[in-house]
């Protein structure tokens, strides 16, 4: 269609008026100028020209003007969604990475269209695959480097990861295995960068089935194609069907070695709740599943209100308590001793808080920060010993020997006072962890100094233990705050604060040099305890279980 256009006192006619499309070019998007030769120098193609300009600062635009964009519905390569949405086009065809990034970053939410902003999520997401490939190379390389100085020194990735990243081992664990997997298999990894797949799937096509390498990449040229349409689990229910097309032979191994890694676990849940799981065989998981439910069945009686899950999880609970409380086995065998102590619970509360003048929160083995109405609960069927902290700081007030092996007593307060291993993120126990001298122990000074004392021992898990015992790491603890320092390979630091006690906080000094006690609870005229120390000297029998 003809058309004009009047610049001062001259008309320019032209054929047709400048026009600016998009296109995708060997899957990078493009802009296009299109106007007639005769148009080249008019204000119309200047503005035209100043329009690319803008254009190229979008953010899903890339600077490289070039051919046109057809109609979804006659191209010949159409937007996989049918998009009609020109910037919404451009960013699901984006690959991702440190362009599209800066482009998204700039994005203007509030301007965007539907389209468009559900495209921006959808490359989020795929920026999102294409980091954690990235990360999972420098992984794999770390451990490459740790690998040179023998199997300790590769072990030390994982807790390198497990620190800087702060994180759980078992994450950190994760993160390796998922790295190793990305390494022998690529194709895998260049879809996780090219943003095909996200991790999750990464990790059902690395990790789920027994296969061999050879039967593993067999499958994969199968289901990558399309794994960007199906859901993770749709995906894992795919992987089963073709392992055992692929393999039928390995469906027994599969079991064998699955059956290798059963296992139960707990994870903290909120509100003083955990979730417990078991990785268990079939028949076994229904054979607890059929026993609990007949004991939930017979506990029902007159009045009783509990629904039925609840006296599941009840007389699930009641079976194990039972056991704790006779100390032996179904089988009549004793339970083996953990420091030097039969197994129990533990739980830390402060007096103030035991007596019920305050609400503190208490402290849980194993858990974290109970409810004070919990802890008293826990109480009326508990076996108490006492610890004594400092009342001008807070800290558990120092024990010590001269003996290599700490005394019942001090290896009570220092149980207590760490709650876990002392390494960054790790929530194994104390009462399941090692007793280490944060100096090593010399045994020709034995006879004149107490190497074994509260500020000189924490409780370190084996695997953390280890990597300090064969100097890989190093740890030190300041006796004044509690904090533990650890130093890397690379000479990273890292400080795990400590667990202050139960109870309310110590006195504050005041510029003047008094001291300002902390209020006691309300309608109570009690503040802190002041500084109290055991009566007796440190003894090495094996008490009773202390909660």
């Amino acid at each position: 269609m003809d058309g004009e256009m009047a610049v001062g006192e001259r008309t320019v006619r032209h054929g047709r008026p400048p026009s600016i499309s998009v296109s995708m070019f060997d899957g990078a998007p493009m802009l296009a100028l299109s106007l007639d030769y005769e148009d080249r120098d008019t204000p119309a193609a200047d503005i035209a020209g100043e329009l690319i300009k803008l254009a190229d600062a979008a953010p899903w635009i890339l600077p490289l003007p070039e051919l046109t964009t057809p109609d979804p519905d006659e191209a010949e390569e159409p937007s996989p969604h049918r998009l009609r949405s020109p910037a919404a086009a451009l960013l699901e065809a984006h690959r991702p990475g440190a362009e599209l990034a800066r482009k998204l970053e700039r994005a203007s939410l509030a301007d965007a269209d539907d389209a468009t902003l559900v495209e921006i999520v959808a490359a989020w997401e795929r920026e999102a695959s294409w980091a954690a490939a990235q990360q999972a190379r420098a992984i794999t390389e770390l451990g490459r480097r740790r690998s040179a100085g023998g199997p300790r020194s590769a072990r030390s990735t994982v807790y390198e990861v497990e620190a800087r990243l702060s994180i759980t081992k078992y994450a950190a664990e994760g993160r390796i295995t998922t790295a190793e997997a990305l390494e022998e298999f690529p194709a895998v990894a260049d879809a996780l960068a090219a943003g095909h797949i996200d991790l999750r799937k990464a990790n059902v096509l690395l990790l789920e089935e027994w296969l061999s390498p050879d039967e593993r990449r067999t499958v994969h040229e199968k289901l990558l194609p399309d794994a960007d349409i199906y859901t993770a689990p749709q995906l894992r229910e795919m992987m089963r069907r073709e392992a055992l097309t692929a393999n039928p032979a390995a469906a027994k191994k599969r079991h064998a070695k699955a059956y290798g890694d059963r296992h139960l676990r707990v994870d903290p849940g909120p509100d003083a709740m955990s979730f417990l799981s078991g990785y268990l065989r079939a028949d076994d998981a229904e054979t607890v599943r059929i026993a609990v439910d007949a004991m939930a069945v017979a506990a029902k009686g007159p009045g009783d209100a509990r629904t039925l899950d609840q006296r599941r999880a009840d007389a699930f609970t009641d079976v194990f308590r039972t056991i704790l409380g006779t100390g032996t086995t179904p089988a009549g065998t004793a339970l083996p001793a953990l420091q030097r102590r039969s197994p129990h619970i533990q739980v830390t509360v402060a007096g103030g808080t035991l007596l019920g003048l305050d609400d503190q929160p208490a402290e849980l083995g194993g858990y974290g920060p109970i409810p004070a109405d919990l802890a008293r609960q826990i109480a009326q069927d508990g076996t108490w010993r006492a610890l004594f902290t400092d009342a001008a700081t807070g800290e558990f007030v120092a024990l010590s020997s001269k003996a290599y092996r700490p005394g019942a007593d001090l290896t009570r307060t220092v149980l207590a006072r760490d709650v876990t291993c002392v390494f960054m993120g790790c929530r194994t126990p104390a009462w399941r962890c090692e007793i280490d001298h944060v100096d090593s122990y010399d045994v020709t000074k034995a006879a004149i100094v107490a190497q074994t004392a509260t500020d000189k021992v924490d409780s370190k898990c084996h695997s953390h233990h280890d990597v300090k015992t064969v100097g890989l790491w190093d740890a030190d603890r300041d006796p004044t705050t509690g904090e533990v320092t650890w130093t890397a390979p690379t000479g990273h630091t890292y400080v795990r604060k400590p667990v202050r006690p139960p109870g309310p906080p110590p006195p504050r000094s005041t510029e003047d040099g008094s001291v300002q006690e902390p209020p006691g609870p309300e309608g109570s005229p009690l503040g802190p305890p002041g500084p109290e120390r055991p009566s007796s000297a440190e003894d090495d029998s094996d008490d009773p279980p202390p909660f």
